[in-house]
């Protein structure tokens, strides 16, 4: 055996670090005939740290990663910056530099917090969204949207600060309304974005849900919820007052389509220029539509709400209903029209006592006269007395089953300087003219300097000025940029490429044949705050099977599997700077190192719960690491003889039963770890600890005080076996381990196999022990049950 030195975190953690690096251990491995694994980690923001968060997540898609190499997978596992956005851009304006150099200056000390950490990312493989030969991505799939009429121009409402003259995000608003930086009033204004229109794709992405395995439940949950699907019945109603004109409304209760009391439109409809048509309710209506409603609360007693003047006949044709318009129907139902239940559903309660009051029935009324005057904003003077309610009437309408869905296309630009450049020309002559894939990248300065005034990217002559490439004329490049969002739609794709493959166009990367080696990915580990990205990744993916470069994808989806981890939270909240409760991983790094953190965020609870962070599970876990070295140490450096025969034939028995439970242990550690069930493999593996120690204990009583070789050496076996399946959760300290407890060469780069089974394989019936062997077994079950060891 060989021997173990003093337990020393940091000197064991930096000697084989070393030994991975020079041994080039987790490079991807060439195509050899193997199929490739793909384990895809979330791509984080250049923020400047690594945070507990972050080792949580890595902890986990690390350990998996590492059994499958186990296993014998051939393993991709790399990992990329979302390097552009907002964050980067305020903390480059907070540093007074440059947003390049920030992310640069970011993602060095991140890279250096990672390493320290041990995860296994094959980093020739890493890369930045923000670097030109990655951002080009963006921008090809940008036009090629565009050229499938996936992405659109449109209008949106943005925050926007006369003072600094610029856009502002939402988290740029402070309380009150105003600008963070100069503390003046911010108004909502009206400005052309872009769109990505995943509503082509909402239907597939949620008929696919069903076949989605494996997938977790927390991450099929986050789906479902991006969707918003409501089932429920449409129907088409006539307009009562004339016009002639016929609305599909939609209601979830289609058992109470007799007490709608009135009809609720999304600004958005496609038909809502035609039922407001009085000039009071256009104004009414455009302001809504650039944002009028925007920070108002969201409930439905402060949303914004206008009457029509329109009415339609009730479903069965006895009575009408007044037509209103709220962007309340999106947030809920999408872009589309909805009856309002009163007796069914709060919100339209709500809806019903502003526009009737509470002295009248609940339900409001049904009449042939509008609710208010035509625009009226409801609840205001302008309200006029409502007519009684009538009474109930027969529902004699022929309603069809339908679904509506909250999801809906979005603004994919932003008027922000650090982000990718859109390859588009605006021509006086030609209009707004995509540029030529085959002169991306459109390349963005790397030496603007934004303040917060302004938009930087706009004073830049030498970027906006150019060409027309329809008509050769002069131009002005778009100077909106494309939101991070829109990055993260492609963010799983460059990890496949080679390195030296990344140059080439973008049609010879998406025929390699790596792609096909690699996509889907086997197992997407991320946080439950991915849910939006996952979605729209899913749908981008259908889009680009159906036009062509990934048909090879045919159901359309990126992740053959998923696992959302909930976030790391202390005393029952969120983690802040501004509540005092942040744990730094590189103190914990400094005090406990990188084996025992990395063990601790597994074992303190499974993936899909919040981890509660507290010291003892640290604690715990470093007690169990220096524990065990101590005692592999002891045993490594033993070297008994052989017991007689007699002893030797008395403890057959406690052999066979340590056997057993080493068996038990690789095959329920195996089992969690495939489910990424990394808990109950650490508890599981602290349990087989305790095993080695009673299988001893039993000896030396039987013995009287003499462990013997024989004993000795499965002992050993048993040691080294748990040491093998350590190394996807404890990297440093199993491998170690494992060398000692099989006279390894702790110089060289290893790759631990997982452990076999240590009882050998006979019939029990030609053995003279089977009775033994069997008591054995009844032991081990009860003591096991059916959760561990």
């Amino acid at each position: 055996m060989s021997s173990l030195p003093p337990w020393e975190p940091s000197a064991i953690e930096a000697r084989r670090q070393q030994v991975w690096s020079a041994g080039d251990v987790f490079r991807t491995p060439d195509a050899d005939g193997r199929a490739g694994l793909y384990i895809k980690p979330s791509a984080p923001f250049t923020s400047g740290n690594i945070h507990i968060g972050h080792v949580r997540s890595y902890a986990i898609g690390d350990a998996y990663a590492r059994f499958q190499r186990a296993q014998g997978e051939s393993v991709l596992f790399a990992f990329g910056f979302d390097a552009f956005g907002l964050p980067a851009e305020l903390g480059a304006i907070a540093g007074g530099e440059s947003p390049s150099d920030w992310v640069e200056r970011c993602a060095k000390h991140m890279v250096g917090q990672l390493e320290r950490l041990g995860f296994s990312f094959d980093w020739q493989r890493a890369f930045m969204s923000s670097d030109a030969v990655m951002y080009r991505w963006s921008q090809w799939l940008f036009l090629t949207l565009l050229e499938h009429d996936l992405i659109y121009k449109g209008t949106g409402a943005v925050d926007w600060c006369d003072t600094c003259q610029t856009t502002l995000a939402t988290i740029q608003v402070e309380e009150g309304g105003t600008c963070w930086r100069c503390h003046n009033p911010v108004r909502l204004i009206q400005r052309p974005e872009w769109y990505l229109r995943i509503s082509a794709y909402v239907e597939e992405n949620d008929r696919r849900l069903a076949d989605l395995s494996p997938w977790d439940e927390t991450s099929l949950a986050s789906q479902r919820f991006v969707l918003g699907r409501v089932d429920g019945v449409e129907l088409d109603l006539t307009a009562a007052d004339g016009g002639g004109e016929r609305l599909t409304v939609f209601t979830p209760h289609a058992d109470a389509l007799g007490e709608a009391r009135f009809v609720l439109m999304s600004p958005k409809h496609p038909q809502v220029d035609v039922w407001a048509t009085d000039a009071h309710v256009q104004e009414q209506l455009e302001e809504l539509r650039s944002g009028g409603g925007e920070r108002a609360a969201r409930d439905a007693q402060a949303i914004a709400l206008v009457d029509t003047g329109r009415t339609v006949s009730a479903p069965g044709g006895e009575g009408t209903l007044p037509v209103l318009i709220s962007p309340m129907v999106d947030g809920r139902f999408g872009a589309t029209a909805v009856l309002g239940v009163p007796d069914r559903d709060n919100s339209d309660a709500t809806i019903a006592e502003r526009l009737w009051g509470s002295g009248h029935d609940r339900q409001g009324p049904k009449s042939s006269e509008p609710a208010n005057p035509p625009g009226a904003a409801v609840g205001s003077a302008e309200t006029n007395p409502s007519p009684s309610p009538s009474s109930p009437v027969t529902v004699g309408s022929n309603p069809r089953p339908a679904k509506r869905f909250k999801a809906g296309d979005f603004a994919v630009s932003r008027q922000r300087s650090w982000g990718t450049p859109i390859p588009i020309v605006y021509c006086e002559s030609c209009g707004a003219v995509p540029v030529p894939k085959e002169e991306l990248p459109v390349v963005l300065p790397r030496d603007l300097k934004p303040t917060g005034e302004g938009n930087p990217l706009a004073e830049r002559l030498d970027f906006v000025n150019t060409t027309c490439p329809q008509c050769g004329g002069a131009g002005k490049r778009e100077t909106d940029t494309l939101d991070c969002h829109f990055d993260a739609l492609w963010l799983w794709i460059p990890a496949c490429v080679p390195p030296a493959e990344r140059e080439g166009t973008l049609e010879q990367i998406l025929a390699l044949e790596d792609l096909r080696r690699w996509l889907p990915s086997e197992r997407l580990v991320a946080g439950t705050d991915s849910g939006n990205f996952v979605f729209d990744q899913r749908m981008v993916t259908k889009a680009l099977r159906d036009i062509g470069p990934l048909a090879f994808l045919a159901d359309g989806e990126p992740f053959a599997g998923c696992l959302f981890h909930e976030m790391v939270i202390r005393d029952g909240r969120k983690m802040s700077k501004h509540l005092g409760n942040v744990v730094d991983p590189d103190e914990l790094l400094e005090r406990f190192g990188a084996d025992t953190l990395r063990l601790a965020v597994l074992y303190a609870a499974r993936p899909q719960k919040s981890l509660n962070w507290s010291d003892s599970a640290v604690q715990h876990c470093h007690r169990f690491l220096k524990g065990l070295w101590s005692y592999t140490q002891a045993h490594a450096a033993m070297d008994p003889e052989p017991l007689d025969d007699k002893r030797a034939y008395e403890t057959e028995h406690l052999r066979r039963r340590l056997e057993k439970w080493c068996d038990t242990a690789i095959e329920k550690v195996g089992e969690d770890m495939r489910e990424l069930e990394m808990h109950k493999a650490v508890r599981n593996l602290m349990r087989l600890l305790d095993r080695i120690k009673d299988f001893e204990d039993k000896v030396l009583a039987r013995t009287g005080g003499e462990l013997g070789g024989q004993n000795h050496e499965l002992l050993m076996r048993a040691l080294a076996a748990l040491a093998q399946m350590l190394v996807p959760f404890a990297p440093h300290s199993g491998e170690e381990l494992w060398l000692a407890c099989t006279a390894g060469d702790g110089e060289s780069a290893v790759d631990p196999a997982w452990p076999e089974a240590l009882a050998p394989e006979q019939d029990e019936a030609q053995s003279g022990r089977g009775r033994a062997q069997a008591q054995a077994r009844t032991e081990t079950v009860t003591s096991a049950g059916s959760a561990g060891i």
